[in-house]
């Protein structure tokens, strides 16, 4: 009895070392896929994670109830009530009706919502010049609601924001859920307009929006498709200021002189989900 406890423990144990172990907690980011061939990926978000605010490192909240130069109603805030990981692969931007403490340009703040940039006055995490900017987005959608992937030049704190140059990779008015903003304005040049989506789609669906930049032309696309283009030649010398590395921007906004203010058709809590960003420095960025 005692010889057969003793081969049957050590075949157990045998048994027990052989076998593999099987992984503890949640299983390691997938990351994105492979850059296209020629291009070379240099910033990323994947969004993983749940409960957190996104990556420090990557993001800084932009914060307060300014109006931001056109009437919006929001206040950003850093609460993970406005913004935090969803536990699915996503940055959840959510902008609320509720009352609260705070203080907005027109008085006690009626929303709050979230604004993220890589990159303050005091501290710039990334900024690039040229290349694929990259998002993949689903926006809610109803009048007032104006999400938004955006680039700005980051000059500018001492050059101001016409020298600077802005480049709209995608904004929504929220009552028009068929169509793309997609717009870049520099000193004198206010250039773009709305992409129709094909037939049955909504920004509230899943999109990837994108620009492919190089040093003379800036092409916008939607799911691969390229849906408008701007070149040097175009603008002009002296109004192209895409010269010079940008930062990048996501928020949702409230309301504002441009989507209008909310309606009572309006629904609230309003979710704008980012699946990632990536910029890629591309083959063609020399020209």
């Amino acid at each position: 009895m005692f010889v057969t406890l003793l081969t049957w423990l050590a075949a157990l144990l045998a048994t027990a070392c052989a076998a593999p172990l099987a992984p503890s907690g949640p299983p390691p980011p997938s990351g994105p896929p492979p850059a296209p061939a020629g291009w070379t990926l240099t910033f990323d978000d994947e969004f993983e994670g749940a409960g957190a605010a996104p990556n420090q490192m990557r993001w800084l909240h932009d914060t307060g109830g300014t109006g931001w130069g056109d009437k919006q109603l929001q206040y950003y805030t850093r609460s993970t009530g406005n913004a935090h990981l969803d536990g699915a692969g996503h940055l959840a931007i959510i902008a609320r009706r509720e009352s609260s403490n705070l203080t907005c340009w027109y008085g006690p703040c009626q929303y709050t919502s979230a604004k993220f940039t890589t990159r303050q006055p005091q501290l710039a995490l990334f900024a690039q010049g040229y290349g694929h900017f990259e998002a993949r987005i689903k926006t809610p959608i109803g009048k007032g609601i104006w999400p938004a992937f955006w680039l700005v030049g980051e000059n500018i704190t001492w050059s101001g924001t016409a020298n600077a140059g802005e480049i709209d990779v995608m904004e929504v008015l929220g009552d028009q859920p068929g169509q793309v903003q997609q717009h870049a304005h520099g000193p004198g040049l206010e250039f773009g307009g709305p992409a129709r989506l094909p037939a049955g789609q909504s920004v509230a669906d899943w999109h990837t929006y994108a620009i492919h930049w190089t040093p003379d032309r800036i092409d916008w696309q939607i799911d691969g498709r390229t849906t408008r283009a701007l070149t040097k030649a175009q603008a002009g010398e002296e109004k192209w200021v895409f010269d010079h590395p940008f930062y990048v921007l996501i928020n949702l906004a409230v309301g504002g002189d441009w989507p209008g203010d909310p309606d009572e058709a309006t629904t609230f809590p309003a979710t704008m989900l980012v699946d990632y960003v990536r910029v890629y420095i591309t083959n063609d960025d020399e020209g």
